[in-house]
């Protein structure tokens, strides 16, 4: 077929295309139809008619998916995921089809980000170009996804437009079948004490639980995983699990936390000790023990994943033993600093933390297939400080991207009401990271103020750039507190300008962004105030009632508001957090 070089699809508000789906098409395919209708529309006010391939042919069409008009899939589809998509002109037509519905729907978005510069960069905001007249040039866009896992572990790209519309296939995200779907996962994270709990059977069954020094141990405790009955009993769950949610396709056979950075956990019994030993690694029973598991489980539900961590004390991957194909072994980076990228920092530092966490990188990539990563962007510690990542998290995606990593998790404040720093932005920038397709990082972070932050633009760029410069060459950790060498009074000066002539741009759609920016600046200037300062108390109630309006729900990870702000009124730079309790929601 001779390949159309230049057609109008609207003409001064008018089209001679129809768009067309099939007459049995999916709810999903369907969806993307009426999605590529409603911002043509907002676009040139145009409305194209949507037609099903029940009807004859009248026009022109824009076909969506396969249907009887568009029988065949494009050959570049075939050796390609299940989110491909193919954007092509053939003789007039306009042909968007993917390898599934949700690789469709993609095709859409992209289709109208490349046609009509269609962004959703929040929740709330979007942006469709004003058109006359859309005319394109010969268009052929094949697409297909490094990462077969898309996770934004923030609060705003929770919502399912959001994800969908940014080609994120979250587990957390509400995305509808209509949508795309998502990636389900059952018990997203660490779990042994889910499989089998030390509250229903330390007392009678200690065996099953770790031996540490010598003793078995309930509590800060993993499961013996050379226990013969521990392997059983973990099985059945496994399998209950499955039956009761067959929805879900990937299942967490996971260490448990207990802040392992500080103490030992993981069995030490002679029997996993010598399967340790034998590896090198703590990550060699729990492969051993995972494998086992999910040899089981691929005999009845040969479609089934099954999910585990190399975190804390197993992140060394194993010398003998290799996880199997229906297993997903998820590296953390939680000891590293993001000061600058990790292949930077472990050049800087060949014995640090960055190097170690590489070298494992390297190591694991070279024994699975199915290696995720769960990375960080925020002060767990401290949501509001800045926390200047970007160029960090462009560079580090770049390197999961070469290293043959599958999946990616990116987490943020994930709270109700979110409110880290830059989390809308980040949330938006590292969607568009993760996709094969990306602009580099500062092209998104332009494109984002422009459009979130109208007039005031150049000055919140220039305050991110400024926390970006000053990050260079230093440590940048999860839980930094606000004497970290980051802030000093020159840049804090600095910022304040920065923020001030943001502030005499807003406007009443700009003002609440805007002010949400301006709130990290101030916590981080009301708690680096010494306690005795005249009225420091009153500022912080003053603080208080802002962050209340903007709806933020937590200061600090898993904390009550009312206690962070209590905090800041007794301990300077919020260091003494005496009688701390954590929020423990479960994420699923």
């Amino acid at each position: 077929m001779e390949k159309t070089k230049e057609i109008i699809l609207i003409n001064n508000f008018k089209t001679d295309y129809h768009i067309c789906s099939g007459k049995d098409s999916d709810s999903c395919t369907r969806f993307a139809a009426k999605q590529l209708q409603k911002y043509l529309y907002e676009s040139s006010d145009c409305c194209i008619p949507v037609f099903s391939d029940k009807c004859p042919r009248r026009s022109k069409e824009i076909l969506v998916g396969l249907n009887v008009r568009n029988t065949k899939k494009d050959a570049r589809l075939n050796s390609a995921s299940s989110e491909a998509y193919v954007i092509k002109i053939e003789d007039g037509d306009i042909i968007i089809h993917g390898n599934s519905p949700r690789g469709t729907l993609y095709g859409v978005y992209r289709f109208l980000e490349e046609v009509v510069g269609f962004r959703c960069f929040t929740s709330d905001c979007e942006k469709v170009d004003k058109h006359n007249s859309i005319i394109l040039k010969d268009i052929d866009i094949f697409q297909d996804f490094t990462f077969e896992y898309r996770e934004v572990y923030f609060t705003d790209a929770f919502n399912g437009d959001f994800a969908s519309k940014n080609m994120l296939n979250s587990n957390l995200a509400d995305i509808s079948a209509d949508k795309g779907g998502k990636t389900k996962w059952f018990n997203f994270h660490h779990s042994f004490s889910d499989l089998i709990s030390p509250d229903d059977y330390f007392d009678s069954h200690p065996e099953y639980f770790s031996e540490i020094d010598g003793v078995r141990r309930k509590e800060h405790t993993e499961l013996c995983l050379s226990n013969a009955d521990v392997f059983k009993l973990a099985l059945k769950k496994v399998e209950t699990w499955i039956k009761e949610n067959p929805d879900c396709k990937i299942f967490s056979v996971a260490q448990d936390e207990w802040m392992g950075h500080f103490i030992k956990m993981a069995c030490e019994c002679d029997k996993c000790k010598k399967i340790d030993e034998e590896n090198e690694s703590q990550s060699g029973s729990v492969i051993t023990f995972v494998n086992k598991i999910a040899k089981a489980i691929s005999e009845k539900y040969p479609d089934i994943l099954i999910h585990t961590f190399a975190y804390q004390y197993s992140r060394k991957p194993p010398k003998n033993v290799k996880p199997l194909d229906n297993v997903i072994v998820r590296l953390t980076n939680i000891e590293c600093s993001w000061g600058n990228s990790i292949e930077e920092t472990a050049k800087r530092d060949k014995e640090g933390n960055c190097a170690k966490f590489l070298n494992d990188l390297i190591g694991w990539s070279k024994i699975t297939n199915r290696l995720y990563i769960w990375d960080y962007c925020v002060n767990f510690r401290n949501y509001l400080l800045p926390f200047p990542n970007f160029r960090t998290m462009e560079k580090n995606i770049e390197l999961y991207r070469k290293s043959n990593i599958k999946g990616v998790l990116m987490q943020g404040n994930f709270s109700y009401g979110g409110g880290g720093y830059m989390d809308e932005m980040k949330s938006y920038v590292i969607s568009h990271l993760l996709r094969d397709d990306h602009s580099d990082v500062k092209t998104l972070i332009k494109e984002f103020c422009d459009n979130y932050y109208g007039e005031a633009s150049p000055y919140i760029q220039e305050y991110i750039y400024l926390w970006e410069d000053e990050v260079n060459g230093k440590e940048l950790w999860l839980y930094d507190d606000a004497d970290s060498n980051l802030f000093n009074s020159s840049n804090i000066e600095k910022a304040s300008k920065l923020i001030n002539k943001a502030l005499t741009y807003k406007t009443e759609k700009t003002q609440k962004r805007i002010e949400k920016v301006a709130l990290g600046l101030e916590y981080l200037k009301l708690v680096r105030l010494p306690l005795d300062y005249e009225r420091r108390n009153e500022k912080i109630e003053e603080f208080y009632e802002k962050v209340r309006s903007q709806r933020i729900t937590e200061l600090f990870e898993r904390t009550a508001l009312e206690y962070s702000i209590d905090i800041m009124k007794k301990s300077r730079y919020c260091k003494e957090r005496n009688n701390w309790y954590s929020l423990y929601y479960i994420m699923r």
